[in-house]
């Protein structure tokens, strides 16, 4: 079996199911007058079941993993096509969603400027700059990506690396600010866990370039964020939310499906030997 197929698969399909399973519980266990959900709902524990089961699956599947001192390239090294254009799509929605929250944060400032009690300024500055880190964040998934599919280290996609992880994390920041009031856990589980995975997944995936590989966690944070990130798109997120939620599912699909691959046994050369050899 396939692994570098089969599990990224499973963590799709799994995602797919808690949407729809997820749309399920707010239509049918929500209750809007009051807030809260009904306990014991088939919906919320059907819900429940598949995120412990796909969280189990994953864990007891990359147990399997050796633990080695693994650079970037050995780890993530792919010459596919294939590979490239998973980076190259990650990489374009991270910085289509920088764009989207710029504008919607301006958009805000102003409605703030005019009812400043109705908005949280706190909310407001952390949405504004995980944004703008989504704009260096992208580039550096891109410049990760081709350094992937070079085979060869880059000294500006190595200083990017660790923005990934950094806009991740005060997006995660931003979620929680924004919820931070609401009692019911219920509400924006989801969405939470979703950006708590998947900062660690490219926290851990930056580790590659700076001496401290984990190939066990990176690959069960990535597996994990992308079926929750999948499934917390059913909650209906504002449009800034939606597409940085997939655009950091996609980029840590693309660097488990690497992982999970191995080292490629016939990597392209750098351009300088394909030079001497010509």
């Amino acid at each position: 079996m396939r692994k570098d197929i089969f599990l990224p698969a499973l963590a799709v399909a799994g995602g797919a199911a808690g949407f729809f399973l997820r749309r399920w519980q707010l239509a049918s266990a929500y209750l809007p007058e009051t807030g809260l959900f009904v306990h014991g709902a088939p919906a919320t524990l059907a819900l429940l079941a598949l995120t412990g089961l796909l969280a189990l699956a994953f864990l007891l599947a990359v147990l399997k993993k050796k633990e080695g001192l693994d650079d970037f390239l050995p780890a993530f090294s792919s010459p596919g096509t294939g590979q490239m254009t998973v980076f190259a799509a990650a990489g374009l929605l991270l910085m289509a969603a920088g764009i989207v929250g710029l504008f919607s944060g301006l958009r805000t400032i102003q409605l703030w400027q005019l009812a400043p009690e109705e908005y949280q300024l706190s909310t407001l500055a952390t949405r504004l700059l995980a944004a703008a880190l989504c704009l260096p964040a992208g580039n550096a998934v891109l410049l990760m990506g081709r350094m992937a599919y070079r085979g060869e280290l880059d000294k500006l996609a190595c200083f990017l690396s660790p923005f990934p992880a950094l806009a991740a994390l005060v997006w995660l920041f931003s979620t929680h600010l924004e919820h931070g009031t609401e009692p019911v856990l219920m509400k924006y589980v989801f969405g939470l866990f979703a950006a708590l995975l998947l900062t660690l997944a490219h926290y851990c995936v930056a580790g590659f370039l700076y001496g401290k590989p984990h190939p066990r966690r990176t690959l069960f944070f990535a597996l994990t964020g992308v079926a929750l990130g999948i499934t917390s798109l059913a909650d209906g997120p504002d449009l800034f939310t939606a597409v940085a939620t997939a655009a950091f599912s996609l980029s840590a699909l693309g660097f488990a499906r690497a992982l999970l691959a191995g080292p490629w046994p016939e990597r392209m050369p750098p351009p300088e030997e394909e030079e001497q050899n010509g």
